[in-house]
């Protein structure tokens, strides 16, 4: 890990791109790159950059996700994501209620090296699972993965699932740059 910038050891262009997908699907991203494919297939320079795939991305993606999806790609983003609390019951229904409280900081590292916590409200996906996320083979052992409006601070959030549940996570696919992730996962 390089000193002081964790996000460097995650590969800011994966991350960005799975973040990308969560937020406007993964048939958009695919269109947007097969836009940029087709753009450039007869040409025998590399003329393709990231401007072009900017200009693209804004074409398919509601303008109000337009400053995330440049804070992501003309910044250096970093978050800190954790699951503070969490818990089940089972309801009388069969059912369970899961109980979760999820603390959110976002930060962006400026070129002098001074990082300043910025505000974050945006999408992120919670899971809740019968096995640990990484063990997740099929949608049998997802009970619950869906994008959540994440604030600054602790937020709580209950969630319903037909089966007992295992374990919680915020962020469990790694979407965003977290030098902390051994909090994003718990136990239930």
């Amino acid at each position: 890990m390089v000193l002081g910038q964790g996000y460097i050891s995650y590969g800011k262009a994966y991350t960005v791109l799975m973040a990308l997908r969560d937020l406007i699907g993964e048939k958009q991203v695919n269109h947007v790159l097969k836009t940029i494919t087709d753009n450039h297939r007869n040409i025998n320079k590399l003329e393709a950059n990231s401007i072009e795939f900017l200009d693209e991305l804004y074409k398919v993606t509601p303008p109000e996700h337009h400053i995330l999806i440049d804070d992501w790609f003309k910044k250096v983003i970093t978050y800190d994501l954790g699951i503070e609390e969490s818990s089940y019951t089972e309801l009388s229904n069969g059912n369970y209620e899961v109980l979760v409280k999820i603390k959110a900081n976002r930060f962006e590292m400026f070129t002098s090296g001074e990082t300043k916590e910025t505000q974050i409200n945006e999408p992120i996906k919670i899971g809740v699972f019968k096995t640990h996320p990484s063990l997740v083979r099929d949608d049998a052992t997802i009970l619950y993965y869906e994008s959540n409006t994440i604030k600054n601070g602790v937020t709580e959030f209950k969630i319903i699932v037909k089966d007992k549940p295992s374990y919680i996570a915020i962020d469990p696919y790694g979407t965003r740059s977290d030098e902390h992730v051994v909090d994003n996962i718990r136990a239930l």
